[in-house]
């Protein structure tokens, strides 16, 4: 079995792994096994502006890159943020000042690449990835990079599932809602209003009301709408 279809066949093992560091052992595992050495993801941050960053390329070159600030200069960042179609990138897409990132890149064998990006139907939070060797580009690498697109287009899809579901479960986990809480919330979600839920829940609404400012402050939201959402969002409730 040729070594892409072999990837293929291990991508739902990342839907197992319990947390970040799994994730990324198994993701590098995978790229390895098609031919590249380097992996870089980075997924939208859910609370501020800016991306959380998941590689395995060299400390110093990740130091260096994000004390220059080259994040609203790197070409392939900036493809991913306008296009979800995949893109092979090499030196010629780095022309300008863009020259410098890449030959400091290529020193440490990040020379050429595959990069795409994607957003989750459910989460709607965008993911880019972008996977690296040192080879020298040409057109038979060319050839071999294009076969590799659909794999890593489907690794991304991956990937973005697992690190999401790792991340909610331990913010859900945070926020500590009691079981109470959890019956108002899924009421909530079904259009009931608090005076339903207490004929539901056999209770007084003033109790009703007391658990949503509870619920409103544990998940650190405005309203009950947005508590809802934000519920929705953690798993902590399911539409």
């Amino acid at each position: 079995m040729c070594p892409q279809k072999e990837v293929i066949r291990a991508l739902p093992d990342l839907l197992d792994a319990q947390t970040i560091d799994q994730v990324k052992d198994r993701i590098q595992r995978s790229v390895s096994a098609i031919g590249f050495d380097f992996f870089l993801i980075a997924l939208e941050s859910p609370a501020a502006p800016g991306y959380e960053v998941k590689t395995n390329y060299p400390q110093n070159c990740v130091e260096r890159y994000n004390r220059l600030q080259w994040v609203g200069r790197d070409p392939v960042v900036r493809h991913c943020q306008q296009s979800p179609v995949p893109m092979i990138w090499h030196r010629h897409h780095f022309p300008g000042e863009a020259c410098e990132l890449y030959e400091e890149s290529a020193a440490h064998g990040i020379a050429t690449g595959v990069a795409t990006a994607l957003r989750g139907a459910r989460h709607s939070r965008a993911m880019m990835i972008s996977v690296a060797n040192g080879a020298f580009f040409n057109t038979r690498l060319e050839s071999w990079l294009t076969e590799t697109m659909p794999t890593i287009q489907l690794l991304a899809a991956y990937a973005y599932e697992a690190i999401v579901h790792i991340k909610e479960a331990g913010a859900a986990a945070d926020v500590g809602l009691t079981p109470r809480e959890g019956e108002c919330l899924h009421w909530s979600s079904a259009g009931k209003t608090s005076w339903e839920i207490s004929r539901i829940l056999g209770c007084s609404e003033a109790t009703v009301n007391f658990h949503f400012r509870n619920i409103i402050h544990k998940l650190g939201v405005s309203n009950r709408r947005q508590a809802v959402a934000r519920a929705l969002s953690l798993g902590l409730i399911r539409p």
